[in-house]
């Protein structure tokens, strides 16, 4: 493996974890941009036709938390305090707690490839078993079952991590679903006292949508994977995309070259995925591919082994070939 510092012919780490904002400033332009249409539509428009744009809503919404994740990293602006702050309220939308999901995240890069692996979205893999337990995974309905208590005590004061966090993270924790409580208050209110139907279109079914788009995103980071070794090159898995969708996941398409160097910007990946790519063992050619393994081995009842399905083969045949060659 590599670490920034390390010196690489004919590639500088070092310039490739600088963090420039401005690639991260144009995203969150064009996301606020995407918002405030779709927004104005759903205030302008009248009845049943609303649901469009609150649909196409629930869409950005999830790309919003895979902009909140390159803040977790603090590879979205050089300060931690503008990380945060921005972080904050791209979660919102979908009830994830920036500093929550930071504490734990840290943790999962440090601990993957082992027993002790547990990340912040409580997907409950495991009980990943059959079409019928796809649909509350999806919905992440036992995650936000944990979020809803969390809302509920933190309100009254309690630190909902005082036993996995810092003292002031903690704190901070706290006070984000603290927010969380006081703008579902605060919409509950307008809606109730002016008789609305507003929210129902700018944030419950947004937020319906956005909710199974982000667990489908997340979906291949792992699965199918040999995650019993702590070697991002053999536990984790990237997918190759057009730029348009690269964009939406934020490149968390390449997500091994993501755990490799964590410290490097989002933007950055794609260089760092031409130095590592030929080291991968779990690459696929495209999002489709990974999903026909998954419902392949999801009816197989496979899900939780490593996969040897056909694009794994072909890697496979792929560098033997070329170790023939040699």
């Amino acid at each position: 493996m590599i670490s920034i510092g390390q010196e690489i012919p004919g590639l500088n780490l070092r310039e490739l974890a600088k963090v420039r904002s401005i690639h991260f400033q144009i995203k969150l332009a064009l996301y606020s941009l995407v918002v405030a249409i779709l927004g104005g539509l759903i205030l302008w428009l009248s009845g049943p036709v609303r649901i469009l744009p609150a649909l196409l809503l629930g869409v950005a919404y999830a790309h919003a938390v895979e902009l909140q994740h390159q803040c977790l990293h603090n590879t979205a602006y050089r300060s931690k305090f503008w990380n945060r702050f921005v972080g904050i309220f791209l979660g919102l939308p979908s009830l994830v707690s920036f500093s929550d999901y930071q504490n734990s995240h840290r943790k999962h890069h440090q601990l993957l490839g082992t027993a002790a692996d547990r990340e912040f979205f409580n997907y409950s893999y495991g009980k990943l078993t059959s079409f019928t337990s796809l649909i509350p995974h999806l919905w992440m309905v036992r995650h936000y079952q944990d979020v809803m208590g969390y809302i509920a005590r933190s309100s009254i004061g309690q630190l909902v991590r005082r036993k996995d966090a810092q003292p002031d993270m903690a704190k901070r924790i706290r006070f984000e679903y603290q927010l969380m409580a006081v703008s579902l208050v605060a919409m509950i209110a307008v809606t109730v006292v002016f008789q609305t139907t507003i929210f129902l279109y700018l944030w419950l079914i947004p937020f319906l949508i956005a909710v199974p788009i982000h667990a489908l995103i997340e979906m291949p980071e792992h699965i199918g994977c040999d995650t019993s070794l702590p070697n991002v090159l053999v536990n984790t898995r990237t997918l190759k995309a057009s730029k348009a969708l690269v964009w939406f996941v934020n490149g968390n398409n390449y997500h091994v070259e993501h755990h490799w160097l964590p410290a490097v910007p989002n933007n950055n990946l794609p260089v760092l995925n031409k130095l590592v790519q030929p080291r991968i063992e779990y690459l696929d050619s495209s999002y489709w591919d990974f999903y026909s393994q998954f419902f392949k081995n999801l009816r197989n009842n496979n899900l939780h082994r490593p996969w040897k399905g056909e694009v794994v083969e072909q890697v496979v045949e792929q560098k033997q070939r070329a170790a023939g060659a040699h």
